[in-house]
This record gives C-alpha cells, structure tokens and sequence, in this order.
C-alpha cells in the first residue's frame, strides 16, 4: 500500500516544552487509523502535525496527497449552510451562469457537478431536509457536527483527519460516520473515544507519552494485545524486583561471610597458633578475593537494578483511578422521580409532550432519541432547573446529583478543590481531595484553577462532586463519556456497577449503556421543527 503521508522521527512538546511524542515514525495510506491515549497524552496534537497546522518540535511531515481536517466541534454560527460548507461563492457562480449574468470568470470556474455533491453530501450527513440558506445558528451541535461531515464528503481530500467525530452526535449520526468510513476511498486517521467507531479502524496507534505502539486490527483486538502487554510487563516487573532482591540478599549473605572469616584470622593470629607471616599473606588473599568478588557483586546489583528500571519504564503508566461509588439508602420499589403527563415548550415551540415515568431505588433508566429530542431538557426538568408547562413532577426528599457533559457548575474563578466545595457545601476539605484523588487529580492538580482544566480533567473533577461527600440516591448523567479517554470510561462504568442508588442517563455511547447494566429505556419521539 502506497503512503499517502508520512512521520519521520517526529517529536511534539507542549508549550511549556513538555514532551509529549519522541521519535515517532509512521507511515499512513489507504486505510483507518484510530489513534487512542489518555488525556494529555498528545492525540489532537499529533493529528493537528500530520494535517500541517502545528509545527513538529523535531522531525518532520511527508503529505505525498491532500490532507482534509474535520472539526470536532463544526463551523462556526455565523452564515448558513452553504457558509458551513464552504461553497457559498461557487454556488453563486452557478447561480447567476444560470440567470443569465454570468461572466466570463464565472463559465471558466463553474463547477457543474457542485450541486449534486453537495445534495449528496448533505443527504448522507442526515441534513438533507435542511434547506441551504438555514442559519448555522439554528443548528444543534449534533447538526453542527453532521455539516462539519458533510464538507469533509464534499472535499473528499486524499486522508482525513478526524478529531472525535462522534462526539454530540446522536446514533443515526453516528451511523452516518460508520457509514462514510467504510465508503471512504482514501486514508482515514481518528482520534476517539468511541469504542464502537474504533472496533471499526484497520489498526490502532496507543499513545503513551512520549512512547507510543502500534496494534493491528480493531478495538477488541487492541484491548486482548494490551491487556496480554500489560500482563508481560508486570510479570517482567516482578520477576526484576525479586531478582535484584535475591542479589541484594546474596551480596549481603557473601559480605557477612566474609566478616565472619576476618573475625577467626584476628582471632588466630592473637592466639599466636599461626606464624605471622602465614597470616598475613592469607590477610592478602582474602582481601583481593574480597576486592573482586564485592566488585563483582557491586555490577550485579547495578544491572538488577538497571533491568527493573527497564521494567518499570514498560509498565502502564496511565491515569490512577480508584472510583468507588456509594448510593444513598433507597429501598427498591420506592419512587425517587415521577413524571406524570409532563409537557414542556421552548417558546411556541412544543418539546416534551405529555411524558410520563417513574424511577425507583436503584432501577436504571436512559433516555433514547435523535439530536434535539428534548434528553437534556428532560434532565433539567427532573432537577427542578425547568419547570413543565403541564404536569407534574414529583422527587425524592434525598440528594440528587447531576453531571452535564461541560460540567457547567464548577466555577472557573475558583480552584478545583473550591468549587467541589462550593457545589456541595457540606463536603469537608479533606473529603474532597479524596473524591479528586479517586480520578487522579491530586495535589498541585487539585488545587489548579477549574479556567485551566483541560475538557477531561474538567468532567472528572465534575464526576468527583458527583460520586464524592453525601450518597445521592439519584445520579443524572448527561453524555457523561464525551470528553473521558477509554480507560477513565472503563473505571467510570465499574464504579456505576457498584453504585446501589438510582440512575437516569443520557448518552449516545453504546458501549457504555450496555456497561451500566440499564434497566430499562424510554425513546423520545424527534423534537417537532
């Protein structure tokens, strides 16, 4: 397979000059790499180099065909559609060639096959009941994000770069990028959290800052030759530790040895049983012999110890997380949330129409529906932050938590530990850095501003406040794995597993709700245009 681009010897640092990538070589061609690692580790900034728009600290960047960018986050609201899409002047070319004031510039550049492509590109992103001229501000961020995917399509560059494409998008968007990678002719490189999309991919590229492997095949793939890598390098661990032990021992064993013979040649030479003369030239022999064999010794050790350096350094060095979610006492059967015929409306617009549930103790619900289905208004409404036009809403007398996938309530101006507690002011100074610590946001972390938490530290420190201080006996959780690397997903789902309390969910990863163990799911109906 022929390269479509090309890193050679690439090093990336951050722009305090910390290294995130050293060394790294790959070549990329007509095929779909995922790109996985911790927060932090350098994924979008890796994929930013490739694409040409950072600058290696080291090494360099071969592009032997176009390089395309799709934006995690879609166009900006400014414009319509056309803006978004990045066609607004050649679809007025085409316009006034066929009005009859077209120019000469005009017939030269006309693109004639412009409309049907963008028809086409709109229609696979599932926009394509959206007229053209539609606002960009009108549009959901799941919308967004389908028209960030529909330019890509139009621009159809040689490799793709794709920075969490699946993020904010609902299962029929997501759908849509599946969809358009296994009909994508050229190379494809991704950087997500979507297990499902990554099961998907040709190979995987794990990034551990500064090093970095290469597995072939998908997500199960990765995970049986990760876990099996993991499994060598603790046992490699192991086996070094008890090595340079059992050397340590040895040498110590040989020293007292050689103690103990120094002791019985004093002894002998003040007895005077033995001629001086003897005494001292076995006094020699033993002390060369005892030169070489501690030096001897001394290199054993020193290579013990330099092997169980080796072995630390090929251990797993993520992210600590030691989650333990504890429910607030909720006998099964008893209700902690209940609507009944609840309606609510933006404007004169009609979003949640005559809905009726209950939760109670410990029973597991999600909330299914397409972008714009009212999920999130949903969730606000359970937490009082709504109030319904119609209906009626009855809660639970006990604490109910939530957690919105920007973890809007953490105040940027204090400090993380700060905000933990002005969110739940009966959390204790101490509690509170044990609830950080549990998602590896310890000491200096801790007491950073929450204005500088990068998206991941900000939703684990949000997650903290949930799980941490007064046992809630309802969690509402909103997209809760948008901005989580896999690893801190996979700890987020063991502890929800441990979680006795109850839980209302909204997220589009599949892999996570089947991992929390749900109940039951309520679809809401496409919110009405």
């Amino acid at each position: 397979m022929s390269a479509l681009l090309s890193a050679n010897s690439l090093t990336l640092r951050t722009p305090d000059h910390h290294v995130l990538l050293e060394d790294f070589t790959l070549s990329f061609g007509c095929e779909v790499t995922g790109v996985v690692g911790p927060n932090g580790a350098g994924k979008s900034t890796l994929l930013k180099t490739l694409a040409g728009a950072l600058t290696p600290a080291g090494g360099q960047v071969l592009a032997l065909g176009r390089v395309g960018w799709l934006e995690q986050s879609g166009p900006d609201a400014d414009g319509d559609l056309t803006t978004g899409l990045g066609v607004t002047e050649d679809l007025a070319r085409l316009s006034r060639i066929l009005a009859g004031e077209g120019g000469e510039a005009d017939f030269a550049n006309a693109d004639w096959t412009l409309d049907a492509r963008v028809t086409a590109a709109l229609d696979t992103a599932g926009l394509g009941a959206k007229p053209l001229d539609a606002p960009l501000s009108s549009l959901s961020g799941g919308q967004r994000a389908r028209l960030a995917l529909a330019r890509a399509l139009l621009d159809a560059p040689d490799i793709l770069m794709m920075d969490e494409p699946t993020n904010n998008l609902d299962a029929e968007g997501r759908e849509a990028v599946h969809q358009m990678m296994a009909d994508w002719p050229g190379g494809l490189v991704i950087v997500s959290h979507d297990r499902a999309l990554l099961e998907r991919v040709d190979r995987i590229v794990a990034l551990e800052g500064p090093g970095w492997s290469v597995f072939g095949g998908g997500w199960s793939d990765y995970v049986a030759q990760r876990d099996a890598a993991r499994a060598r390098a603790d046992a490699e661990h192991e086996r070094a530790q008890a090595a340079l032990k059992q050397t340590r021992r040895a040498a110590e064993e040989a020293e007292a040895r050689r103690m103990r013979r120094a002791r019985v040649g004093k002894a002998l030479g003040r007895d005077g049983s033995q001629p001086k003369m003897v005494l001292n030239a076995k006094r020699a022999q033993s002390e060369g012999t005892a030169a070489r064999l501690g030096g001897v010794r001394d290199k054993q050790i020193v290579a013990a110890e330099s092997a169980l350096e080796t072995a630390q350094d090929q251990r797993h060095r993520g992210p600590k997380l030691n989650i333990r979610a504890q429910g607030a006492d909720s006998p099964q059967g008893r209700t902690v949330l209940a609507f009944d015929a609840v309606s609510f409306n933006y404007g004169e617009t009609p979003l949640i129409d005559r809905l009726s549930f209950a939760i109670t103790g410990g029973m597991r619900l999600a909330l299914s529906g397409p972008n714009g289905a009212g999920k999130t208004t949903v969730l606000k409404l359970a937490q009082g932050l709504l109030t319904p036009h119609a209906g009626e809403i009855r809660r639970t007398t006990g604490r109910i938590a939530r957690l919105d996938q920007t973890v809007s309530d953490l105040d940027p101006g204090l400090s993380v530990v700060e905000a933990l507690r002005a969110r739940d002011p009966n959390l204790s100074l101490n509690a509170a850095y044990a609830a950080l610590a549990q998602f590896d946001l310890r000491n200096v972390q801790a007491d950073k501003p929450v204005s500088v938490l990068s998206g991941g530290e900000r939703l684990r420190a949000g997650l903290a406040g949930v799980l941490g201080g007064e046992p809630p006996e309802l969690i509402l959780l909103d997209e809760p794995t948008n901005h989580l690397d896999i690893e801190a997903v996979e700890a987020l789902e063991d502890a929800l597993n441990g979680f006795e309390g109850a839980m209302l969910a909204v997220s589009h990863d599949a892999a996570f709700l089947d991992a929390i163990n749900l109940d039951q799911t309520l679809s809401l109906d496409r919110a009405r245009p």
